[in-house]
């Protein structure tokens, strides 16, 4: 390996012990960092290069926020991503068509009309009597919380 092209000279000493193919991944990843290539990292280039790759996964995950694609994290993307069970709060709240914190058997055999869901009447009944954990005929936000996290569904 030519050492004196990346501006500095690699000891034979070095080149006898570390094998070809990984000493140059060595001197590529070092010439990267030594933006001004005099042969030697300054703090600076190494803060720079670690910056820059900081910078690269930020913006992945700000852009993964970001769910509509506007250039902001507003409030709500936020907290969907800071509050796992928002967005199946948010279906419940949707669902809950009497605004009581609780759904009815009624509700959920519209919500399954409404959506087209192959289900019979018996079978969103049954369905309901499983999640109901307490037995008193409607589904609180736990019970449907649980039931969701259970089946794997938001």
């Amino acid at each position: 390996m030519d050492s004196q092209t990346f501006g500095f000279k690699i000891p034979e000493e070095i080149q006898s012990l570390i094998p070809a193919e990984k000493l140059e991944k060595v001197v590529r990843s070092f010439v990267k960092i030594d933006d001004n290539q005099d042969g030697k990292i300054e703090l600076e280039e190494y803060i720079n290069h670690l910056l820059e790759k900081e910078r690269e996964k930020l913006t992945k995950q700000f852009r993964y926020l970001d769910t509509d694609g506007d250039g902001y994290i507003e409030f709500e993307e936020f907290l969907a991503a800071t509050e796992p069970h928002y967005p199946i709060l948010k279906k419940f709240r949707k669902f809950d068509r009497e605004r009581n914190g609780l759904l009815t058997v009624e509700e959920a055999i519209k919500i399954a009309e409404e959506l087209s869901l192959p289900y019979s009447q018996a079978q969103i009944e049954q369905a309901m009597q499983e999640i109901d954990r307490d037995g008193d005929g409607q589904v609180t936000y736990y019970e449907y919380l649980g039931a969701m996290i259970h089946f794997g569904f938001q």
